[in-house]
């Protein structure tokens, strides 16, 4: 088996998620941001390559969206003004490299762009959509990546960098100088994950159809809440009362919780796809069905010349209208300027947040 870093860590956060995609062969429905990336990470690379902007992003929607994308907010990603300055180097590079001295275990990957200057030192760039940053050393991926090139250029250190192309140009990048050590490191730990896994197949061949869950167990987590199998998991669920006693109890529950919610979201697209179809589902005296949810787009100017004719007909407006904190924000409106006009209100739901979300 080739093996990627998409594919170890995969297997890493769920052996079973990793059995039913890459040993079983099961389909994956499509998400938003996975389609979103694919599309701008192929204009990016048309763009750098010569086509012209606009053109590289409507080949890449035409080549890569089997979603609707906003073609607005993939130009807008595709022109980051760290994309324009890429002069030179190598684009979308593929590579294939032996993890292991006998040569039989192969990782492969794609570079989005890398450099080697005259001097010989090695820079490397990986582009992300993500609307939540993190720093190259959260994962292995560039450390793999640098850990390739070192191979192949005899550079010693590689400058790595992680471009999130949702935020401004001083905010968007994660850098981090990967030393030979922590190249190797990355390595030992795919050729170690990589190793583990043909163990298991070879176990898994030996079994013929027996009874396979402790191979691939399913590990519930966050992971779940992007996985299109999770409601093959949940047959090992059992239904009863919750009880926690300890941190260990309550991250379990947790982490069950997320992998139902999962399921449950994976089965109501299956719904949804058959209510196009065939209309409406019946549930006892209920249904599944597709309910209509108006709202109304007026531009500014328009959505003032409301405002007036509904103040003079001695409505008062601001009953009605409210100023979203995100909408604030992107106002440049701060809290202290708030506080001269009125008093903050903070509502609590509970609810999975981010790490960076929750400080």
């Amino acid at each position: 088996m080739i093996y990627s870093y998409s594919r170890l860590k995969r297997y890493a956060d769920c052996p079973a998620s990793f059995q039913y995609k890459y040993l079983y062969e099961m389909p994956e429905l499509p998400t938003e941001p996975l389609v979103l990336g694919k599309t701008v990470h192929t204009a990016i690379q048309l763009y750098l390559t010569g086509t012209e902007l606009q053109n590289a992003v409507e080949k890449a929607i035409l080549q890569e969206a089997e979603l609707p994308v906003d073609r607005d907010e993939v130009l807008r990603l595709v022109e980051h003004p760290m994309v324009r300055k890429i002069q030179g180097g190598q684009v979308e590079q593929q590579f294939l490299i032996s993890l292991d001295r006998e040569g039989v275990i192969q990782l492969q990957g794609y570079i989005d762009w890398y450099e080697q200057l005259p001097s010989g030192a090695v820079k490397l760039i990986d582009w992300k959509s993500n609307r939540q940053k993190y720093v190259p050393t959260d994962n292995h991926q560039l450390g793999l990546y640098s850990w390739y090139l070192s191979q192949v250029t005899g550079a010693t250190e590689v400058d790595a960098e992680l471009v999130f192309l949702r935020y401004p140009y001083a905010d968007s990048r994660q850098a981090y100088t990967y030393t030979g050590v922590e190249m190797e490191e990355s390595r030992k730990w795919a050729l170690a994950l990589a190793t583990e896994i043909e163990d298991k197949v070879a176990e898994l061949n030996l079994l013929d159809g027996g009874e396979d869950e402790h191979l691939f167990p399913a590990i519930p987590g966050k992971h779940c809440q992007t996985c299109s199998h999770a409601s093959l998991c949940i047959k090992s669920v059992q239904i009863q009362p919750v009880k926690i006693d300890d941190e260990v109890d309550a991250q379990r529950v947790a982490a069950e919780v997320i992998r139902l919610e999962s399921a449950a979201s994976e089965m109501k697209e299956h719904l949804k796809a058959w209510a196009k179809e065939h209309g409406a589902i019946a549930v006892g005296d209920s249904s599944f069905d597709f309910v209509p949810s108006i709202s109304w787009n007026i531009d500014a100017e328009k959505l003032y010349d409301l405002c007036s004719e509904l103040h003079d007909r001695g409505l008062d407006v601001f009953q009605y209208l409210t100023l979203t904190a995100a909408n604030l924000k992107k106002m440049g409106v701060t809290d202290a300027q708030l506080q001269l006009y009125g008093k903050q209100k903070t509502t609590k739901t509970f609810r999975l947040v981010k790490a960076k979300e929750a400080c």
